[in-house]
């Protein structure tokens, strides 16, 4: 019984492995070449444009320090982020930084955007893990999503599709961004802010973003980061870890990161001071005693306000919000 289920679970992970990438082709095949030449034209028009108004000075819209786009983790199923971890985050770093403006709703694990839970035709079968996957002994579901999720982190991060995947969430992000108000050549800063997976699908989105005539800095949160072509035009990393989240550290693994290799993007961005490690101290990726989480540290905070005090801390630092300083001086 057991090796004819192995062998069939064996089976299933060897063709979602095959079948991973098809997503980002397909939308290449169908719009995603087209998307690509009508927004490298725009860009064209955008760069001309602040050509000329580099001699004027250019009126500001809106008194936003920055804008901060979240990239989820790999447990997203659509646009909407998680009301028990995330969503508290989010609205907290809304509160506490006025002059921000926090955009969440992109769906990182799709080139163009699309959620799990509608618009495919397999929707009906990711709603009903969705559902089934909240009882207490059918939550082992959920590991569906995550390995669905993590195999598109994969394509990510991948020399052969990456750049046409990465290419299509920099135009949803850049969509989100326009929408929200912020103007093409204005100069104001974007923070990309990935948690988990999000950090290095958004890291390699930045690629693109940077085209735009725009600062972008990534806030990753417990990201798994390989040495990605993002890291030669970001203009700053900020790596949050904590000393029990071993899942952050498989990033280390990928080759482009192994210590004594120097001629990587990973090392040159070291080398260039553009990446800052931040501890925050003993918690985990997942669970109780995570990032998100509502266990108390030594100090008598939540991990999850330990990590909205460094993230405020790191941003006004940076001088990309003018929000009062956090709680970061207690260390957990």
């Amino acid at each position: 019984m057991i090796t004819p289920l192995l062998m069939t679970l064996g089976v299933a992970l060897v063709l979602a492995l095959l079948f991973a990438p098809f997503e980002a082709l397909r939308w290449w095949a169908t719009q995603g070449a087209r998307e690509s030449r009508e927004t490298a034209a725009a860009l064209r028009d955008i760069r001309r444009s602040i050509e000329v108004a580099r001699s004027a000075t250019l009126p500001q819209l809106d008194d936003r320090s920055c804008y901060v786009v979240y990239l989820s983790g790999v447990g997203a199923v659509d646009h909407e982020v998680s009301p028990e971890g995330e969503g508290p985050l989010l609205d907290d770093l809304r509160t506490r930084m006025p002059d921000t403006l926090l955009i969440s709703d992109v769906y990182p694990y799709s080139p163009s955007n699309l959620p799990l839970l509608s618009g495919r035709w397999s929707s009906w079968w990711w709603r009903l893990i969705e559902r089934w996957g909240r009882g207490r002994f059918t939550s082992v579901l959920q590991f569906l999503v995550y390995l669905r999720n993590v195999l598109q982190f994969a394509v990510s991060a991948d020399d052969r599709y990456g750049p046409m995947y990465s290419l299509g969430v920099a135009g949803v992000i850049w969509d989100r961004l326009q929408a929200s108000g912020y103007r093409p050549g204005c100069g104001r800063p974007v923070v990309l802010f990935g948690w988990s997976g999000g950090a290095q699908i958004a890291l390699s989105a930045a690629w693109y973003l940077t085209g735009a005539g725009m600062p972008v800095y990534l806030l990753s949160l417990g990201g798994v980061i390989t040495s990605d072509p993002g890291l030669d035009r970001i203009t700053h990393v900020w790596h949050i870890k904590g000393t029990r989240d071993w899942v952050q550290g498989i990033g280390a693994l990928f080759p482009g990161r192994w210590p004594g290799r120097s001629n990587t993007f990973w090392a040159r961005a070291v080398d260039d001071g553009r990446i800052t490690i931040r501890t925050v101290g003993a918690m985990g990726h997942l669970g109780r005693g995570s990032y998100l989480s509502r266990s108390r540290t030594p100090d008598g905070r939540t991990c999850r306000e330990v990590v909205a005090d460094t993230i405020v801390d790191i941003l006004r630092e940076a001088g990309l919000t003018k929000a009062p300083p956090g709680d970061s001086g207690k260390t957990p």
